[in-house]
């Protein structure tokens, strides 16, 4: 059975739990398959069981019946797309997945639920807040709103300088380095 959302905005969504992690690519043959398009390019299924697919109508949410690596690229079959037809006018639109099909391994970490989290750096105390997380192929960023300066500044979200995040205190804490986190005007 597929069920029918309402369009309604992106924030919505993400208070009900779904998170965007692709788009709808091309169609693959003529069954009704495509390809999933992510900025990750990935190539494995995470193993999730539903997806919630923007129309133009709203929000359907499908089961996924099959996924397969065609070429480099992931294809997906969903319950219901039985032809190309039924997928054209899908291309580009947003794909979600609920967090509760999202599987974490240690150290890992839905990026948009760290968005609020204070920032510590050792013998500085809270130095800021996470206004956002950005990805440009090295890894990602976390976008730190300064407590101090009133501004936002870049800072690599890898093991070398994150030394622990907390989701139950919803802090991150981090090696201090002015090179990411001053300003040369300042």
């Amino acid at each position: 059975m597929t069920k029918k959302f309402e369009l309604v905005d992106e924030e919505k969504l993400r208070d009900k739990g779904f998170i965007q992690f692709a788009q709808v690519g091309r169609p693959h043959g003529l069954k009704g398959a495509f390809f999933l398009k992510t900025e990750d390019k990935r190539t494995e299924w995470d193993g999730y069981k539903k997806l919630l697919v923007e129309t133009p109508n709203g929000f359907i949410e499908k089961k996924v019946l099959k996924t397969y690596l065609s070429g480099n690229a992931l294809a997906i079959v969903l319950d219901g797309f039985i032809n190309r037809n039924d997928i054209e006018p899908l291309y580009n639109k947003k794909i979600f997945v609920h967090k509760d099909e999202i599987q974490l391994n240690n150290y890992e970490y839905i990026v948009g639920n760290l968005i609020g989290f204070k920032v510590y750096a050792e013998e500085k105390g809270c130095i800021g807040v996470v206004k956002g997380v950005s990805s440009f192929g090295a890894q990602d960023n976390l976008e730190i709103y300064m407590n101090d300066s009133k501004k936002t500044f870049l800072f690599p979200f890898i093991e070398t300088f994150v030394k622990k995040v907390s989701d139950a205190k919803e802090r991150i804490d981090i090696v201090y380095v002015p090179e990411f986190l001053e300003d040369d005007n300042s």
